[in-house]
């Protein structure tokens, strides 16, 4: 008799973790499908508000993650620090919203020709421009 109430508990705690694995996993997906994108434009250097131009050449020997909100615009900035020739371009991989937070995203795309690079150090930066918001900014 003991046995069978062992067994008996023991099959409805794992009904019960079965139940929370599955309710973890369904909100993590409607997380994600909440996602939205936000419409941006990739800034052109020489229209940006001279305090961020200011900012992006001060700091352009390192990488830089950082958002300016000028009036209604706000600002995301990917910068990937000194590299050692040029040819190299930024991808935007993801630019969403939720309630709370922006997900700014992006991926650096190496030069893919050894012929005809720069020697130089080049200092590959992306700005986009969305519209302000109040909210919470994750730049990756």
């Amino acid at each position: 008799m003991l046995c069978v109430k062992r067994i008996g508990v023991l099959a409805f705690l794992i009904l019960m973790l079965a139940a929370v694995t599955v309710g973890c996993a369904s909100s993590g997906e409607n997380a994600k499908t909440n996602r939205r994108e936000i419409d941006y434009t990739v800034a052109e250097p020489g229209k940006l508000p001279e305090e961020l131009s200011h900012a992006i050449e001060e700091n352009k020997k390192k990488e830089i993650r950082m958002t300016y909100i000028d009036g209604e615009d706000m600002y995301l900035v990917r910068g990937y620090g000194e590299q050692k020739t040029g040819g190299y371009s930024i991808a935007v991989a993801e630019c969403t919203e939720d309630d709370t937070t922006i997900l700014f995203d992006t991926r650096l795309i190496g030069p893919t020709e050894e012929e005809g690079l720069s020697k130089d150090p080049s200092y590959p930066c992306l700005v986009v421009k969305i519209e302000a918001r109040d909210k919470k900014v994750m730049i990756q």
